[in-house]
């Protein structure tokens, strides 16, 4: 991708899940709520962190296993943010705690043959792997579904923006500020200071689900190609795989971005093939697959 060529929209989400006491509400009054599972997979209970090991003994990614919920899907704020839906995740799903980093990408690179990408002389190791396209992505999930047995793939949309907010319904899972005073929430504001690098993930403090780094550091590729509006988006949580258009969705900003593509509900847009210095991922993991 090129910045200036990004799609950027933004999908303001509303938590709601039946069974849950009642929330703090939001300020137009919308409730965020998560609830469990109908039949909560008892491979990990909800918000249980795990990792699978490798057949050479190494530790895989790790996930932390999300509960069960519904949420309102979509904004009014602009008409590609329409029309807003529900959307209920109804299976049990795990996903990164961390995006993935250079030193498992690195490995996944040295086991396979493929080229390992530049990391723009900020380090590797437990930054986020970055100059990485969708293509590069889902070879890597293959690839670790492979090792481990366990079905490894990029989360959906819906299943990203979920956890991301982990019940929130402000701008960012801690509120509806992004200013100077919060710089030190997320690495972000590349665009606006000249200059920016991504940092360890982990570096910043986790949302109410466990994740680290949703909002910043590395752009984070999903499933779902790209539609200019929601119309006849899946509701269950699933990826939307029909679209007009071959480009692959982007969530969660950069090092580079500024506040407007830092929200949960921001999304971009690119070819499957484009890597980029901003580009990253987290994967999830099924459940009891």
């Amino acid at each position: 991708m090129r910045r200036q060529s990004l799609s950027i929209l933004l999908v303001a989400s509303v938590m709601l899940a039946a069974g849950c006491a009642k929330p703090p509400e939001s300020r137009s009054g919308e409730t965020a709520q998560v609830g469990s599972c109908e039949q909560q997979n008892a491979e990990h209970a909800a918000g249980a962190s795990f990792a699978d090991t490798l057949p050479a003994g190494t530790k895989g990614p790790e996930m932390i296993a999300v509960p069960c919920g519904q949420f309102s899907m979509g904004s009014t704020e602009r008409p590609d943010e329409q029309p807003v839906h529900p959307v209920s995740i109804a299976r049990g799903f795990a996903i990164g705690k961390y995006e993935i980093t250079f030193e498992q990408y690195d490995a996944f690179a040295q086991a396979t043959g493929r080229e390992k990408p530049d990391d723009m002389g900020w380090g590797r190791g437990t930054r986020p792997v970055i100059n990485v396209s969708w293509d590069d992505a889902t070879a890597f999930a293959q690839w670790l579904s492979a090792q481990t047995g366990k079905h490894y793939r990029l989360p959906s949309e819906a299943e990203w923006e979920y956890a991301a907010r982990a019940g929130s319904v402000t701008r960012f899972t801690w509120g509806d500020k992004l200013g100077v005073s919060e710089e030190t929430r997320a690495t972000w504001g590349g665009a606006l200071t000249g200059k920016g690098a991504t940092e360890p993930v982990g570096s910043f403090a986790a949302n109410a689900f466990g994740l680290h780094d949703v909002h910043g550091n590395a752009m984070e590729w999903v499933q779902d190609c790209f539609e200019p509006d929601y119309r006849g988006a899946p509701v269950d949580g699933t990826s939307r795989e029909q679209c007009a258009s071959k480009r692959r969705v982007l969530r969660g900003g950069s090092w580079f971005d500024l506040e407007f593509a830092m929200r949960s509900a921001s999304r971009a847009a690119e070819e499957p093939s484009t890597p980029y210095d901003s580009y990253g991922f987290r994967l999830a993991r099924d459940l009891g697959r």
